[in-house]
């Protein structure tokens, strides 16, 4: 009988019990090695808490926490075999070769959210759908549905990342205000590194509510981390692209979004990220280029129709674009940003008794927070109302509104911000 029992993987457990490579042991903790050693008899099987307690903790108390952190360090340690550590909700977990090395890291992240019941990952799903929609109702909803399903199921971790991510798009779109979202995102990706460490987009998730929160270099760092952990993750270059936006490094965010682009070229939120990108790099056809592209693969959509509008009201404005411009508007539930590009639109195109009524109107008339009205800065910028949009950008600095970053560095405020007193204050006080 041999003295070792052989893995097909090139690990092995020895006479001791101790997992090796290739007769070399492993550089393990004393628990780590027991873990593993668990995990390696067991395999394919799912190795429930309760046993690794008795394994590695000798039967004494083992909390949820400490196995998250040891399972965390041994994924690290058996990924260069081609083996996953897979969380089994409510289980434990079971090692796994077929699904670790060929899975793209978006797939990844969704194949650990599948480790629950199908009613808890449907209603993540669900969610998730709905904050990538990015329209205001859709996030407002999205996080409705996180919370309740946090309520519900305290220990899946994928919500709480998901609950920051979305969070993190309200403050963005201006709807929410940003201190007290931000400490509940960052309370959120807390609570889920305390259960399980490993879980995908922690990093990602903190470093972009800390760019709403004008955090920008604490933000470098955690972005920094995500692209050393999951440098396959589209998710994970799109927010830190958005970072490289908010700091002036427009060159960069191409880049990084060009490659997200390979890894998932269906996104719709990362060729609108690009074309914005492109505009913001000073490199305005290839932009427009890039938004007609979104919206050619996703006919239909609103946001798309709206966002390639406002790129072209920007790039090259005729007068083609104003009737669809007013067409947008005539659903029976307008979201506030088509009142923003309808504006924006008119006022390009020399209307501008029009696009003043509908400023007004929308400032005057409706509840729109301090981040919302500073979409309406670019299109009184474009009128010669100079003085006025910069008292909006003031008011949503005065509100300590996130989206004010992104709005700073709009292409459309490029020529006039920097020589206006409001503007340039604005600009040391948000980016130092």
């Amino acid at each position: 009988m041999p003295s070792t029992f052989a893995m097909p993987d090139g690990l092995t457990l020895d006479d001791a019990g101790f997992p090796a490579a290739h007769g070399r042991p492993l550089d393990l903790a004393p628990k780590e090695r027991a873990v593993l050693a668990l995990l390696l008899r067991r395999r394919p099987a799912v190795v429930s808490k309760t046993d690794f307690a008795e394994a590695a903790w000798g039967g004494a108390a083992m909390s949820d926490e400490s196995l998250a952190r040891c399972i965390s360090r041994l994924r690290r340690a058996v990924a260069p075999w081609g083996l996953a550590i897979e969380s089994v909700y409510g289980t434990g977990y079971r090692l796994d070769g077929a699904a670790a090395t060929a899975l793209p890291a978006a797939d990844a992240r969704l194949a650990n959210a599948a480790h629950a019941s199908p009613a808890t990952v449907n209603a993540y799903l669900h969610a998730r759908l709905l904050a990538q929609a990015r329209t205001p109702a859709a996030v407002g909803r999205a996080i409705e549905l996180l919370r309740a399903l946090i309520a519900r199921e305290p220990a899946y971790t994928p919500a709480r990342v998901a609950l920051a991510e979305s969070l993190g798009a309200a403050v963005g779109w201006g709807q929410l205000p940003t201190a007290p979202s931000v400490e509940e995102g960052l309370a959120a990706l807390a609570d889920a590194e305390r259960r399980d460490p490993a879980t995908p987009g922690l990093a990602g998730a903190r470093g972009t509510l800390l760019d709403m929160a004008w955090r920008f270099d604490e933000a470098q760092r955690w972005h920094e981390a995500a692209l050393a952990r999951d440098p396959d993750d589209p998710d994970t270059r799109l927010v830190y692209s958005r970072h490289l936006l908010f700091t002036g490094q427009a060159a960069q965010a191409v880049e990084q979004l060009r490659s997200a682009l390979r890894l998932s070229p269906h996104t719709p939120l990362l060729r609108m990220t690009l074309s914005r990108a492109l505009l913001q790099a000073g490199r305005g056809p290839e932009g427009l280029a890039e938004a007609d592209a979104a919206l050619a693969e996703h006919p239909g959509q609103l946001l798309l129709v709206a966002f390639a509008l406002a790129i072209r009201a920007m790039v090259a404005p005729s007068p083609e674009i104003e009737a669809p411009a007013w067409r947008l508007s005539e659903g029976p539930d307008t979201p506030p940003f088509v009142w923003t590009v309808l504006s924006f639109v008119l006022a390009r195109l020399g209307r501008r008794e029009a696009a003043l009524d509908i400023i007004d109107a929308t400032l005057l008339c409706s509840r729109t927070t301090p981040g919302e009205a500073t979409l309406y800065a670019a299109p009184l910028a474009e009128l010669g109302e100079i003085d006025r949009a910069a008292a909006l950008l003031q008011r949503a600095y005065d509100d300590r509104s996130g989206m004010l970053a992104m709005v700073l560095r709009d292409p459309a405020h490029a020529g006039w911000l920097p020589q206006h007193p409001v503007g340039r204050a604005l600009l040391r006080a948000v980016f130092r």
